[in-house]
């Protein structure tokens, strides 16, 4: 099985991938595209937002991090799923939680968005209150990650934070999940640059809100099905 990786950022993208391989079959190939190879920092920063614009933050290559137009992504994104099929890919992961729905392919292609609020609606439903909290990377994404997620799970979350995986330091990461966590039953870190130690982090200063991230859902889910 060869497995294409998809990130929005650059690849390759060596803080994800080794976690997710850890969840695949044995012997599983990955190959690793990103939206934004090939672009240099001009082209990269011609794709900043605008006030009020969809955002999305993910890696560089570099280990910095950048912040794009969501919209502008998409057939960005659109070209990384074709080189990785052109690899011979037989199937395709996009890693990352926002919305892409327009997406073409010619082989399967699974969104670590879809896959996660699919596993986290089942999570959640083993808890008698429901409450759910999110944390996002941007605070520009507070708004919408209450619509988006209470459009999904059917119940509005709880709270909703920001603190990013990318430009924040593990100890910012964790006061703010444990601000959104204290009033929740499921803290979901929402965002593929979360780490397992920044999940571990957060879980520790949330006591007994359980804390997940959304890459471990989504690639758990897909490592099941591959």
């Amino acid at each position: 099985m060869k497995l294409a990786v998809v990130t929005i950022g650059q690849s390759p993208r060596v803080d994800l991938t080794p976690e997710i391989r850890d969840v695949l079959p044995p012997g599983t190939e990955i190959v690793e595209h990103g939206a934004l190879d090939g672009l240099d920092r001009a082209a990269i920063a011609a794709l900043a937002p605008q006030p009020g614009e969809r955002v999305l933050t993910s890696r560089l290559r570099d280990g910095t991090s950048a912040v794009v137009r969501h919209d502008d992504t998409v057939a960005l994104v659109g070209r990384a799923v074709a080189r990785g099929e052109a690899d011979g890919a037989d199937a395709t992961f996009l890693v990352c939680t926002g919305e892409f729905r327009q997406v073409a392919h010619t082989r399967p292609l699974f969104t670590a968005e879809r896959l996660a609020h699919d596993g986290v609606r089942g999570l959640l439903s083993g808890f008698p209150t429901r409450r759910l909290g999110i944390l996002s990377p941007l605070p520009e994404q507070v708004t919408e990650a209450y619509a988006h997620w209470e459009a999904s799970m059917g119940v509005r979350p709880t709270a909703v934070g920001a603190a990013s995986p990318y430009t924040d330091d593990p100890v910012t990461v964790a006061a703010a999940g444990a601000m959104v966590g204290g009033a929740c039953d499921l803290l979901v870190m929402d965002c593929i640059g979360y780490t397992a130690a920044m999940r571990d982090a957060v879980q520790e200063a949330c006591g007994d809100t359980r804390v997940v991230t959304a890459r471990d859902v989504a690639a758990r889910l897909l490592g099941s099905l591959l």
